[in-house]
């Protein structure tokens, strides 16, 4: 094969790839819309396959199965959701008893500000993804439908690693019983600041609060 001949075909292969890659992001950004429209009774391969402009054969071309894809998106939600606060909140967990309360309310409010803005970003998809969690289990992690209980395992982590280098110790079920009521209290007051029916810096000072409050007596003892 001659050098040009050689150049041509590499042109056409990366053409071709770049092309695959765009369809499969469609894809993505296709179930990513119908699920925050209709939730997960409203995801089908037929309809993402639609949405990306493609015939439902070729889906196949892209992704094994729909679970693939929503497994594919999910992480790349997860990594969208908690890679700008992760630090902040460990760093805030880490210096919890250190800081003045004044610190400690203002350090609280920018954490919890960060989950309003991720939630706000695309708040159909959040309440579709509240709202079908009991359809699928506290425990399921099952696509999309399953996104929440994965959230919430990261915040396990999120604790768990603040908690250490704060120098406590802490058993795992202390962990989880203060993530499952901080998350039930952030989830509510964000439907509510959504239906209107609360203020976001409302909403979140009554959070900081709760959670200072749920924290010590959750872990002053385990100290």
């Amino acid at each position: 094969m001659k050098p040009a001949e050689l150049s041509q075909g590499v042109a056409t292969e990366s053409k071709r790839e770049l092309a695959k890659a765009k369809t499969r992001r469609a894809l993505l950004k296709s179930a990513l819309q119908l699920y925050s429209q209709e939730g997960s009774q409203g995801l089908s391969m037929n309809k993402v396959a639609k949405g990306a402009g493609i015939a439902q054969p070729s889906f196949y071309n892209h992704f094994e199965s729909l679970d693939a894809l929503q497994q594919e998106l999910c992480e790349l939600l997860k990594e969208s959701y908690l890679s700008p606060m992760r630090m902040a909140w460990v760093s805030m967990l880490e210096e919890f008893d250190s800081l003045s309360k004044e610190l400690l309310d203002h350090k609280c409010r920018q954490c919890l500000g960060m989950i309003f803005d991720a939630a706000f970003q695309n708040i159909d998809l959040f309440q579709h993804l509240i709202e079908d969690r009991p359809r699928f289990g506290q425990h399921t992690h099952h696509g999309l439908g399953g996104l929440v209980n994965d959230l919430q395992e990261e915040w396990i982590e999120i604790f768990s690693q603040g908690l250490t280098l704060s120098g406590r110790t802490f058993t795992s079920s202390s962990v989880n019983l203060f993530v499952d009521t901080a998350a039930a209290q952030v989830h509510e007051l964000i439907l509510g600041c959504h239906q209107q029916r609360y203020q976001r810096e409302q909403a979140i000072q009554l959070l900081s609060t709760n959670f200072q409050s749920l924290f010590i007596s959750v872990f002053t003892s385990q100290k």
